[in-house]
């Protein structure tokens, strides 16, 4: 199999791009894993409309598998199109994120879990199943809530840029 081929077809997948954070169970808290964490991640799909659940895949070398393996609660932000720079924030590495906690509102849903302010919408979920599969984590989560947004324009990730979604 041609990794580099793989790699260029999935680049021309759209996708979109979503914040995933977590409230770490106390146990699991130190000063390289903060209580609350969050990354960017565009694998992310509904699974089952009933129940509710969602999927989500994590590298397992990223950071955020350790986030996930250490929260029983998490949630899925769905960033508007005015959002790139939460993404960028987010993208990186808890210790590189720097002040985005500070830079971006956020408030908690009922399970403790951070949702960020001014996206499309959140799902607030549990987690109910993990699965490790070749180098990512693959995360089964039923959702308790949903919170919609004031805006339904989405960000959208393709081909290493972003861009936003026009009717055809």
């Amino acid at each position: 199999m041609d990794t580099e081929a793989f790699l260029s077809l999935a680049r021309t997948w759209a996708a979109t791009v979503t914040v995933v954070t977590a409230r770490r169970r106390s146990s699991a808290i130190t000063p390289e894993a903060p209580e609350v964490d969050g990354f960017t991640a565009t694998a992310f799909m509904m699974l089952s409309l009933d129940p509710p659940l969602l999927a989500l895949g994590v590298g397992r070398d990223s950071g955020a598998d350790d986030l996930l393996e250490d929260a029983d609660f998490l949630a899925v932000n769905l960033l508007s199109e005015g959002q790139a720079e939460v993404s960028h924030a987010f993208a990186r590495h808890h210790r590189d994120r720097g002040d985005a906690w500070e830079r971006f509102p956020w408030t908690l849903d009922a399970h403790g879990t951070p949702l960020l302010a001014g996206t499309t919408g959140a799902f607030s979920a549990r987690i109910v199943e993990r699965q490790h599969r070749g180098d990512h984590l693959l995360v089964l989560a039923e959702v308790t809530a949903v919170h919609r947004g004031d805006t339904e324009r989405t960000l959208v990730y393709q081909n290493r840029a972003y861009g936003r979604l026009s009717p055809l």
